[in-house]
Order: structure tokens, then sequence, then C-alpha cells
């Protein structure tokens, strides 16, 4: 498993220098970029190749991997423009992924809607967009991945559309909701005493895990099991912290959280 830092709020204000050194001294191997929401590091969609370059000049010489570009990109609109619009602009991105030398891209699907007939249609046209990204991807070496977000925490909607997409490098990212899809009624069965039927159900296609906080009593047992889990099967993708700490001691935190997740898969 690769371990990586999401920049969700812990480090949308720091510049890339700074997102490098912590990572380093904290235990992490690398980074995941957030993008669409304007963090210092500048690393968007329309960033010049220059600063792309630059980004990944500064993680490797610090020993670090991008782990992932993380687009906010999303294909429910049932508008054809929005939809063709949020593939183009992950098309860019998985060209700098590329450029990076970054073998993964996340993007979202996201909402569903409750009517049958405009769900399967927001769940073909969601399928539709994943295929054609994982194709442009694949010959550029990126794995394209949808992260179980939004209407696509439910399991069944998040693989539905991946198995559709039916592309080796189209996955999903899973973003440690243990008990999600229960309004579209999806549920752990019994008590939730165990996470395996929802395991089971995404981790054919898992190339990413997004934690958060895993010290919480109430999630401490789901993420001990999901970890026993995930080494059982020799999972080899990428687990980014998404833990959006903004205290006053980053560097401490973000070391105690390399400390847990050695604890669950050692």
């Amino acid at each position: 498993m690769k371990w990586v830092l999401n920049t969700y709020q812990t480090a949308q204000e720091w510049e890339v220098e700074r997102i490098a050194e912590v990572c380093r001294a904290a235990g992490y191997q690398g980074v995941e970029f957030l993008q669409d929401f304007k963090q210092r590091h500048g690393l968007e969609a329309d960033a010049p190749d220059e600063h792309v370059e630059s980004v990944a000049q500064t993680l490797r010489g610090a020993g670090l991997i991008v782990g992932s570009l993380t687009s906010c990109c999303a294909f429910h609109a049932p508008q054809e423009a929005e939809r063709r619009r949020n593939v183009e602009q992950v098309k860019r991105v998985i060209e700098q992924a590329a450029r990076m030398g970054c073998d993964h891209v996340r993007v979202l699907g996201d909402q569903v809607p409750d009517d049958e007939g405009a769900r399967a249609a927001v769940l073909e046209n969601v399928a539709a967009a994943l295929r054609e990204l994982g194709g442009y991807a694949q010959p550029r070496g990126v794995t394209v991945s949808i992260e179980a977000h939004g209407s696509f925490t439910d399991p069944v909607y998040v693989t539905q559309v991946v198995r559709q997409a039916g592309l080796a490098n189209v996955g999903i990212v899973f973003n440690s909701q243990w008990r999600v899809g229960a309004a579209k009624g999806w549920r752990l069965p019994g008590d939730a005493s165990s996470i395996a039927p929802l395991y089971d159900l995404v981790a054919p296609h898992l190339t990413s895990i997004h934690t958060h906080q895993m010290e919480r009593p109430g999630e401490w047992r789901y993420y001990q099991e999901f970890f026993r889990l995930l080494v059982r099967d020799g999972y080899q993708g990428y687990v980014s912290n998404e833990c959006a700490y903004q205290g006053p001691d980053p560097e401490k935190v973000l070391s105690l959280y390399t400390t847990l997740f050695h604890a669950f898969t050692s």
C-alpha cells in the first residue's frame, strides 16, 4: 500500500515546498493533490505545463510520489454539453498526470435522482464518461477512478458504473463510509458486525482509499477490519489521509496518523 496525504483542508494553504517537507517528515510516501478548490499548490487543470513540471520536480527531489490528481469533475448533469465540458477537463488532468509520472486520477459521480428512469440515464452517462476517460488514459499509463461520494457512496451504484465502463484502468476510490446506501435500500446486514459484504462489493475495483478520522471510537473497528481484509488480499493501491486537520500542530498529528496506518496494516 502507498500512504499519501490528500491536500484537502490540512494543506490547502501550503506551498508545494511546505507540503513536501511535512509529508517527508511525517512518513508519507507522496501527495494527492486536490483540484478545483483553488488551493495554494496551484496544480489546477488549467495550470501551465511549467508549473506542473515544477511541482513534479519538487516532489521527486523530496523522494515523494504524486499519488493522485483529484479532479472534482462529475458526470451526472442531464445536459450533454455540461458532461462534455467535464470530460474534456479530466482529459487535461490525465495529461498532467502523465507528465508528472502520476498513474492515478480521481473523478466524481455525483448525484443520482430518485426517479427510476432518470436514475438509469444518469448511471449510463456516468459509465459512458468513465469508459471514454479510461480509454483516453490507458495508453498514458493512468487509471481513472470514481470516488464513492455523494449518491455514489451507495456501493451498488459505484460498482455498477465501473463494471459498465468495462476497462481494467477504471476503478473506485473508497471513501471509508461504512453505513452507506441505506436511503436507497442497501445496508449492511443485521447490526453491521462485519463490513465484509460492503468490502466484497467494492474490493475487485479498489485503486485508492480515503481515510478520515481513523481514531474515532465508533469507526475504529471498521478500519481495523477493512485494513485486515486489504492486507489479506494483497492490496497494492493508494491509501490517502483526508483527515482535514487544521489545528496548530499538523506535523505531529499527521505523524500520528502514519503510526495508526502502520498499526492497522502490520
